[in-house]
């Protein structure tokens, strides 16, 4: 091994002495004690290493921890592309450092990995959350953030009065919250906090406040729109509009359990409104004229939502690619994300609307079939069949789906992002030419199916 990768691998173990409770230079010492003697010539033999050494210092605890002998047969991740066989030991560390949401700087002064370096290292660390053990403590960190971020959920905040959390995910939690003014006046809204350990990434902060601005500016029916951003103490916060309904994976995942799926006429529906709102956002110019280039970056089921009224919204514009900055990744939501992503988001190349166009295109074929796009065992296993593009027709898997419907799908997800649609004003067409031919659809349809599938049986 040379000199490099030992230094690496010395830098690295301040995360794991976080995770351990113990000092880093313990952990060196034990590093400098197997360094000669084992052969960590792949990106995930590091990960060995670690492991060893956490069993090491698990030994010599004061009370007894359970053991779990390891299967019979080792479970090997897939094998890697090109990238991830030159990726070094201090890639994989970076990641762990990210999925175990330690608390210091996994890259010790060192420039962080390429952008396009990012998901790749993501997805292939997970596989040492294989490992039950550590597993264990990648809980217990869990369990500590979560308490770390408690706060009494109906109390004053600035301008607002927080009524009640509606979830918490890897960057933000969410409150529905009600800002008060003169004779009574009251208003709903959401409000979005930024959680403590993201308030201190500085890049991250510069780019989801300048994207906030940006955002701020979209006036669209089919965009949740954002009132307010500001700073109490030192968590950001965005404040906008509440809508009263959920989640389309949250719907699609309900559809799945009674056995049933949208009919193709409002799963068409759906995309049009989507597809209304990423036209608009991709065109959208600032007061001087100057088109301001958005891209989502995340267009999925988890951020399209649907008031109780069948109104369709899109959010997060705001906090999608400040998630780029952000130093923690949620292990569990990764391979959400994967399931949306374009192929060249996968290879971490530059995106433009086309990007969004092919997530779009992914979220459709899944309300149609009531199946995702791609699935894998792993984030790694997915994330190369997204890089691949390669799917089933759409009628293969429901039958209802007529021929123009197949063909839209189809060209919204071309792997070459020139044989899309260029802009979602070309797709929004094809779909509105659709609906127009068909009995009519719309909000109060949509809510009806929703009503009716929520319904108790």
């Amino acid at each position: 091994m040379t000199k490099n990768k030992d230094a690496d691998l010395f830098d690295d173990s301040a995360a794991y002495g976080r995770i351990l409770g113990v000092d880093p230079s313990q952990v060196r010492k034990k590093i400098r004690g197997r360094v000669d003697t084992e052969d960590r010539g792949s990106l995930f033999n590091s990960t060995d290493l670690f492991g060893d050494i956490i069993d090491d210092f698990r030994s010599v605890e004061s009370e007894p921890v359970s053991r779990v002998d390891p299967p019979p047969e080792p479970v090997h991740p897939p094998e890697p592309s090109a990238r991830a066989e030159n990726e070094n030991e201090r890639g994989a560390m970076e990641a762990a450092a990210e999925l175990l949401g330690a608390d210091t700087d996994p890259y010790q002064g060192s420039p962080p990995p390429r952008e396009d370096e990012y998901s790749l290292l993501d997805a292939a660390y997970s596989t040492l959350l294989k490992d039950e053990k550590l597993q264990k403590d990648v809980e217990r960190l869990d369990k500590i953030a979560s308490q770390d971020s408690e706060r009494d959920e109906s109390s004053d905040y600035g301008d607002y009065v927080l009524l009640d959390r509606i979830a918490t995910g890897g960057m933000a939690e969410v409150f529905r919250a009600k800002r008060e003014g003169v004779e009574g006046f009251e208003k709903i809204v959401a409000v979005k906090r930024i959680l403590p350990h993201l308030s201190n990434n500085a890049d991250f902060v510069e780019m989801f406040i300048a994207e906030a601005k940006i955002v701020a500016s979209l006036t669209h029916p089919n965009i949740a729109q954002i009132f307010d951003l500001g700073k109490i103490d030192a968590s950001y916060f965005i404040a906008m509009e509440f809508v009263e309904g959920k989640d389309l994976r949250t719907i699609l995942s309900h559809a799945s359990d009674r056995d049933t799926r949208l009919g193709v006429d409002l799963a068409a529906l759906i995309a049009a409104k989507v597809g209304a709102a990423l036209e608009y956002a991709h065109r959208h110019r600032d007061e001087e004229g100057k088109e301001l280039q958005i891209v989502h970056r995340d267009v999925s089921p988890q951020n399209i939502l649907v008031s109780n009224e069948g109104e369709v919204k899109l959010v997060d514009f705001g906090i999608a690619r400040a998630a780029t900055k952000a130093s923690h990744t949620d292990s569990g939501s990764l391979r959400g994300k994967l399931l949306y992503m374009s192929p060249e988001q996968a290879w971490g190349k530059t995106q433009d609307r086309r990007s969004d166009i092919f997530s779009l295109g992914a979220v459709f074929y899944e309300i149609l079939t009531g199946h995702p796009l791609f699935s894998g065992n792993s984030e790694i296993s997915v994330l190369e069949r997204v890089r691949d593009a390669q799917f089933l027709a759409p009628s293969s898997l429901n039958p209802a789906v007529p021929i123009e419907i197949e063909a839209i799908v189809t060209r919204a997800l071309q792997k070459n992002p020139d044989e899309r649609y260029q802009d979602a004003a070309e797709m929004l067409l094809d779909l509105d030419t659709y609906l127009r031919k068909r009995p009519a659809v719309g909000a109060s349809e949509l809510a009806r199916f929703i009503g009716e599938l929520y319904e108790e049986k």
